[in-house]
Order: structure tokens, then C-alpha cells, then sequence
């Protein structure tokens, strides 16, 4: 094992090197922005200075770009660590002869592995935990919910377990297609496959609430319907009108086809939406207190992903001839 130890540095060093002295830099803006985010919640909630609480303030934008950076680290992960491992040692001829001599291909593969999974689960480690740390820094200062986008996948250790999940789907892409150009085509085109499936799929993990806002008698419009503190929001743009015996009705019905006269005004002088019998609007939400669940649903799936690549990568490299042409 020290042999394969060595010639997995050996081999890696510089994406090992880089990989660490990135995390480091990275944990340590994470920690100083998370730091100057909660500076500054503790002085808006003290009423110490008048607070924007705008997302477009220099620390908010920087816990943003920091935020994302982990977020996308995971691909960079499958592409410079994963698929090198295999698909650079097939198209360098190196393999068959490594397994016909003193190294069989399931200690190779194992060894190798189990530096790579081992070095990234500790950076993962680093970086997951002060994502979270900002993430909740920065809802705090921006009221920004913990439930939804950026702040979501920064959080409950996704980092960690996405990182985990993509080196061994890189890993399998470079043992499938044994051509690195063409593994990280594969892995490209499934990480873009992710992004937007999961951004569907999280938000069916578990039946959505709904909830009516009525209207105020100052103010009957759909705008006046505001989303739950920290929730996961799944009602875009304009929300459906609801009657008072629970029905839901388009804006474009309600706006276009009965109360085009709302297009203009924000008030309702004529009685339209209640000439209708229009109460309100409706949203639907996944509240926070499944934040947690959510996260444990995430990062199973990408640790059940984690297994099935290392199986096929390992079918693979069973499958591959030891003889050298």
C-alpha cells in the first residue's frame, strides 16, 4: 500500500498541491467574510448604523462568489482529479503492463482510490464546513432563505458529499471512455444533466404547503403576497389568484380577462377581485423545518451516486485486457 501511496503522489502532486492551497485560501476568505457578515447583523439588530441588508454590498457579494465557488468545485474535482486516474493510464499504454506484473488491478484500483477519496474528503471536510458557517452568516445579515439556491447547496455538508459523489463519477467516466477528452465530455454534459434536474426534483422531496395571503384592504394586488421566512419558495413570478372556496385562478385570467384595469392601479377602486369573489393568492413552499431532511435526502443520493460510479469504474477496469499490444 505505501507503494501505491507514493506513486499516487507521485503521479497527482500538483492537483493535490494546488487542490490544498486552494481550499486553504478559500476557508480562510469564507471564515473573514463570514466574520464581517455577522459583524454586521450584530450591529443592524442592535440598530447600531442603518442597515441595507442589500445583496449587492461588497460582503454579501463576496460570501455570493465564495458560496458558488464550492458549489462548482465538486466538477473541477471529477475532472482534474477523477478522470485522470484511469483515462491518462489507457491512453499512455500503462495499465496492462502495471496489472501483469506484481499489482493486480483490484489493489491498484483500491490503493489509488482510497488516496484520492481520503485527500478530498479532508479538503471537502474544510470547505463544507465554512460554507455552511457563511451561508448562515449570510441569512443572517441578508434575510436571504437558507432553503433555496446557493445557500441550500452550501449547506448541510452537500459540499463534502457532491465532491465525494463527482471523483468517482470522473473516475468511472475516465474507465468507460479510456480517452480523457472524452471523460470530460462525460462528466460535463452529466453535471449540466444535474444542475437541472435537481433544482426540479428537490423541490418534490416531499409533498409542498400552501398558503393564502389575503388581500390587505389597502392593497388588493399579488404583490402583497410574501414569501415565508427562510422557506423554500415554489411559486415563480406571479402567484395564481385564489376565491374564497379555494380555487385558483391564472393571473392571466384574473388581470387580462376580468380586471384588465389592474394592469395600471395597485388598488382595486372598482371592486373587480371581489365582484369575483378573489380573496387572495395562493403559494405553495416547502417549510424550513425540512431544510435538514432535505439535506440528508441530497446527500444520500450523492453518496448512493458515489458508489454506483466506483462499481462501474471497477466493472470496467475488471472487463480491460492485461495484455500489452
Amino acid at each position: 500500500m505505501r507503494g501505491l501511496i507514493w506513486l499516487t503522489w507521485r503521479q497527482h502532486r500538483w492537483p493535490i498541491v494546488i487542490s490544498a492551497v486552494v481550499t486553504a485560501i478559500l476557508a480562510v476568505f469564507m471564515a473573514l467574510t463570514a466574520a464581517e457578515l455577522g459583524s454586521m447583523a450584530a450591529d443592524c439588530a442592535a440598530h447600531v448604523v442603518r442597515c441595507g441588508r442589500e445583496k449587492s454590498e461588497s460582503a454579501p457579494s463576496h460570501a455570493t462568489y465564495l458560496m458558488n465557488s464550492v458549489v462548482f468545485l465538486p466538477v473541477l474535482v471529477a475532472v482534474f482529479w477523477g478522470v485522470p486516474l484511469l483515462a491518462r493510464e489507457f491512453e499512455q499504454r500503462t495499465l496492462p503492463l502495471a496489472w501483469s506484473q506484481d499489482v493486480g488491478r483490484q489493489k491498484w484500483l483500491l490503493g489509488k482510490t482510497a488516496v484520492l477519496v481520503t485527500l478530498v474528503g479532508v479538503m471537502g471536510t474544510v470547505l463544507a464546513g465554512a460554507s455552511v458557517h457563511l451561508a448562515h452568516q449570510y441569512h443572517a445579515y441578508t434575510g436571504e432563505s437558507l432553503f433555496e439556491g446557493t445557500q441550500f447547496q452550501a449547506g448541510g455538508w452537500l459540499p463534502l458529499t457532491l465532491a465525494l459523489a463527482w471523483l468517482a463519477v470522473g473516475i468511472a467516466a475516465g474507465a468507460a471512455t479510456r480517452r480523457v477528452l472524452a471523460a470530460i465530455a462525460v462528466v460535463a454534459a452529466l453535471w449540466i444533466t444535474r444542475m437541472v434536474l435537481m433544482v426540479q426534483a428537490r423541490q418534490h422531496f416531499m409533498t409542498p404547503l400552501t398558503a393564502i395571503h389575503p388581500f390587505t384592504d389597502s392593497r388588493s394586488d399579488s404583490r402583497s403576497a410574501n414569501p415565508l421566512p427562510n422557506d423554500m419558495s415554489l411559486t415563480s413570478g406571479n402567484p395564481p389568484f385564489v376565491d374564497s372556496h379555494g380555487g385558483t385562478h391564472s393571473v392571466h385570467q384574473v388581470l387580462e380577462g376580468w380586471c384588465p384595469q389592474l394592469l395600471e392601479a395597485r388598488n382595486d377602486p372598482g371592486g373587480c377581485l371581489q365582484s369575483h369573489d378573489i380573496v387572495g393568492t395562493l403559494s405553495k413552499y416547502q417549510p424550513p423545518n425540512r431544510m435538514g431532511t432535505f439535506h440528508l435526502i441530497e446527500n444520500g443520493m450523492n453518496l448512493g451516486l458515489f458508489v454506483v460510479a466506483l462499481l462501474v469504474a471497477w466493472w470496467c477496469v475488471k472487463r480491460t485486457r492485461t495484455t500489452v499490444a
